[in-house]
């Protein structure tokens, strides 16, 4: 139920984000042709907005508006496709391919209807500075546009400005400089539509991007606080450190909060986070994807790709973005490779069942859908929108709810675990008394060790069934069980009632510890004897006959401890006064005495008016030197 809750949740979340996005038009984006745009067809209030892409007009090393007498004064401008860069235009006097450094000026007419109502521009970017005038005003610009590297400053800001209601033909020019990346020109769309439109693009934008990264970041801290509280399973901290560095490429990309919050750190600061925060995020989800299914990957295919990743995120920390930049190519074509590796792992997963292996496949089908959805929507070759924001959220939540669900998973087998562990302790506790434990000072059987003793003043009673032997041979195996066990049954519960534990049964006899005042060790024997009065009732009643039992008590130090070897081991206690109180019991019969107390018991009692006692003399107990008084509780 908590999973679907949040589920439920994040679906309407996801709705809520679409809902507000802009609309789309039924119709086809015009185009420019020969660096004219003609919108007289194109209605804004219910069209939508339009991309200024299609045919300018371009002048290579030429800064047509703002420096005029810069260049050659006869150069005919050519025609290019926007978006596009100066690499992919052939011909350019003084351009190297592969280092496109220079300047420019991109020139468009645009041909506006009638009543279009108040317009705005979006200026995304450009490779690497750029200015933008309309009828040769400077609107808005990124950076500083010049004719060389000391006069040129880059920047990339995403720009909203707002033209009023055009009524006539507008000129739109857009000088850019490039001495920094290997790409230049104008690379990014520009786009043209009402106020409400753009701001609402803005504002959507905007809320995706923050809803992405609250979303994520949460993710990453959860992940993150998971693995500080279990080590040992990766799985958590390689997921939280990929969720951390998409949130770092979400805040420089795109609506480029980080960038709008410190415009005075250097463009090179921001670009290499760009690139770093791409690079590192695929290794970071391929130790994750390791560590969730181990030994399912090939670990020849991971370091060499790993490898491979740190030279290229090494080149990014330690070269300038002229060098560095041209790592993306063969990086993208390195990790289309990683994607159809980690498909085809995962389609073997789920072939072999592997638990949460149809979820982890779902969110990267997800994620990769809305990637090609957008490039094929960037491209006009669809019409839906763009939509790898949510498929971004949707691999992500997948994600990491697969890995709430393994830990839940974790959580109940460790709950299993701990209701079994209580069960085996239970059941020890059967074998080897608590109150033995608590002696030693320790919690559980485990760690018991051999050797451990502890030395206590303590009461010992002795208990045995007179003419046991002749009972026994009366009786089959069976029913000498059956009778120990019933009479055992009796005996135990008045021992730990009156705060005394079973050290050990001894055939048909009991030796029990009292560990407090030696009252404690009287008072249960003589409950002892009087439940063995109503066993005895219950026995004639069936025509058994009745049986006797001597108890014998003495108080003294001894040793509590374990013996043994280390794979065998018991609980034992060895001292004098152990063998005393079993000599004692023995006198029992001798004196034709219930229950005998040695003099120590009797002197240590706390009070001796509850019962009546007779002295019998001092007995010399054999094993012994010393003669031993020896009390009988009579009455």
């Amino acid at each position: 139920m908590k999973y679907a809750k949040v589920f439920s949740l994040s679906i309407f979340l996801i709705l809520t984000l679409l809902s507000c996005r802009t609309k789309v038009s039924s119709k086809i984006y015009p185009l420019a042709e020969n660096g004219v745009l003609d919108l007289r067809d194109w209605n804004f209030a219910e069209d939508g907005i339009v991309k200024l892409d299609g045919e300018w007009k371009f002048q290579w090393m030429k800064l047509a508006v703002s420096r005029p007498e810069i260049g050659k004064k006869d150069q005919s401008p050519i025609t290019v496709n926007i978006p596009g860069n100066w690499n992919q235009i052939g011909h350019l006097e003084g351009m190297n391919p592969l280092m496109a450094f220079g300047y420019g000026t991109y020139t468009l007419k645009i041909i506006p209807g009638q009543n279009q109502g108040r317009l705005m521009i979006q200026f995304q970017g450009a490779g690497t500075a750029a200015a933008v005038y309309l009828d040769g005003k400077k609107i808005l610009g990124n950076g500083v546009v010049g004719p060389d590297e000391n006069s040129s400053q880059p920047q990339y800001l995403p720009l909203y400005i707002s033209i009023g209601q055009p009524n006539k033909e507008m000129l739109l020019q857009v000088e850019i400089s490039n001495f920094n990346h290997y790409k230049g020109g104008l690379w990014e769309s520009l786009r043209l539509g009402t106020e409400r439109d753009l701001l609402n693009l803005r504002d959507t934008n905007s809320f995706s991007e923050m809803f992405l990264f609250g979303s994520i970041i949460i993710m990453a801290l959860y992940h993150f606080g998971l693995f500080s509280l279990r080590r040992r399973d990766m799985t958590g901290l390689f997921f939280g450190a990929f969720c951390a560095s998409i949130c770092l490429r979400i805040f420089v990309t795109g609506e480029r909060f980080l960038i709008h919050k410190f415009p005075a750190l250097p463009w090179e600061f921001f670009s290499k986070l760009e690139y770093l925060s791409f690079y590192l995020a695929v290794p970071f989800f391929i130790y994750y994807v390791d560590a969730l299914y181990p030994n399912s990957f090939s670990a020849k295919i991971r370091r060499f790709f790993l490898w491979f990743n740190g030279i290229i995120s090494s080149m990014v920390v330690f070269t300038p973005a002229s060098i560095y930049t041209h790592t993306l190519i063969p990086f993208q074509l390195g990790l289309v490779f990683v994607i159809f590796w980690i498909f085809f792992v995962l389609v073997r997963l789920v072939r072999n069942r592997a638990e949460g292996s149809i979820m982890a496949l779902g969110g990267v089908i997800a994620l990769t859908a809305a990637a090609i959805n957008d490039s094929l929507y960037s491209q006009a070759v669809i019409n839906t929108g763009y939509y790898l924001p949510l498929g971004l959220f949707v691999f992500i939540f997948v994600q990491s709810y697969l890995l709430s669900f393994r830990f839940s998973q974790a959580f109940l087998y460790i709950e299993r675990l701990s209701d079994n562990l209580l069960e085996v302790n239970k059941a020890y506790s059967r074998f080897v008394p608590l109150a033995f434990l608590r002696f030693l000072n320790k919690s559980d059987i485990t760690e018991i060790g051999l050797g451990d003793q502890v030395q206590r003043e303590m009461t010992i009673l002795f208990s045995d069934i007179r003419s046991f032997t002749v009972l026994s041979e009366k009786m089959t195996p069976k029913d000498n069980f059956d009778f120990l066990n019933s009479y055992m049954r009796r005996m135990g519960p008045i021992i730990r009632k009156h705060g005394g534990f079973i050290d050990k049964y001894l055939g048909d006899g009991i030796m029990a510890l009292f560990p407090n005042v030696p009252d404690q060790a009287l008072d249960a024997a003589m409950e002892m004897l009087r439940e063995l009065d109503a066993l005895n009732q219950s026995r004639s009643d069936r025509h058994y006959e009745p049986i006797k039992i001597g108890i014998g008590l003495h108080t003294g130090t001894l040793m509590l401890g374990t013996i043994g070897e280390e794979e065998r081991m018991d609980g034992t206690v060895i001292s004098d006064a152990v063998n005393l109180a079993s000599r004692i019991e023995g006198l029992t019969k001798e004196f034709e005495a219930n229950l005998l107390l040695s003099e120590s018991t009797y002197r240590k009692l706390k009070n001796r008016r509850k019962y009546s006692f007779k002295k019998l003399g001092k007995v010399k107990v054999k094993g012994k030197t010393k003669s031993s008084e020896v009390y009988e509780v009579v009455g």
